[in-house]
């Protein structure tokens, strides 16, 4: 449950302080509460009734908040006998970014494991920052071969990012041994041309990528296994 009633205590306070500040300022007041409510099943459908009482609000002063965030894009709604019902509009721009910032602050990262293939150390390095920040944690390799080693020594990996062209092995032939290895396994790849033949069937993400597009498509494809990592379902 998330609440966020005031700055979390915990270990990783010092990273968790800015997104709490930011959180603050963009989501003021008792909207911020009822959108870490949301956030903290966001696959549910919420009446006014429950979303006040799990933000710790009543309905009657949970639905000014709710208006705004629906006026914002954060929120979509739709009618069910005779009711409003509520959750976090995927569709919004925003919602892989907010969807990560609740996952850092309420200190569940979901366990995912993430397996990072670039031959470019400096991409790497950027795709690798940008990941642990968001609360996974990251594997990194620089070619197919010590991806392998890594998949087969380091334990449980949910998904693994990695880049088409590479020398030796490329990266849709390393997908496809890891993929027969463990066939739940999460798979994006990437790749900076957009003329070469790609595999169908996998996500694929456009580089260069920005930060929004690559927290969106590692998001949408952990989501099948996620709740399964966490011990829970949605």
């Amino acid at each position: 449950m998330i609440f966020f009633k005031s700055a979390p205590k915990q270990p990783w306070v010092d990273w968790a302080m800015t997104e709490w500040k930011a959180l603050a300022v963009l989501f003021p007041g008792a909207r911020r509460f009822v959108l870490g409510a949301l956030f903290a099943e966001p696959d549910r459908w919420w009446s006014m009734a429950e979303l006040g009482g799990r933000a710790g609000l009543t309905a009657k002063s949970a639905r000014p908040y709710i208006a705004r965030l629906l006026d914002c894009g954060l929120v979509r709604t739709k009618q069910e006998h005779g009711q409003a019902w509520f959750q976090p509009d995927r569709a919004s721009p925003i919602y892989a970014e907010l969807a990560s910032m609740m996952v850092k602050l309420s200190g569940k990262s979901g366990g995912a494991t993430i397996l990072v293939v670039e031959d470019q150390p400096a991409t790497a390095q950027v795709t690798r920052i940008l990941l642990e920040s968001w609360g996974y944690r990251v594997l990194e390799a620089h070619l197919a071969e010590e991806a392998l080693r890594l998949f087969s020594e380091r334990g449980e990996v949910h998904l693994l990012l990695t880049d088409v062209n590479m020398p030796g092995m490329n990266g849709a032939e390393l997908a496809h041994e890891l993929r027969r290895r463990k066939p739940d396994l999460g798979v994006v790849l990437m790749s900076g041309d957009v003329a070469g033949m790609l595999p169908r069937g996998w996500a694929f993400l456009q580089k260069p990528f920005n930060p929004s597009g690559l927290a969106r498509i590692i998001r949408r494809e952990l989501e099948h296994f996620v709740p399964r990592i966490n011990g829970s379902s949605h």
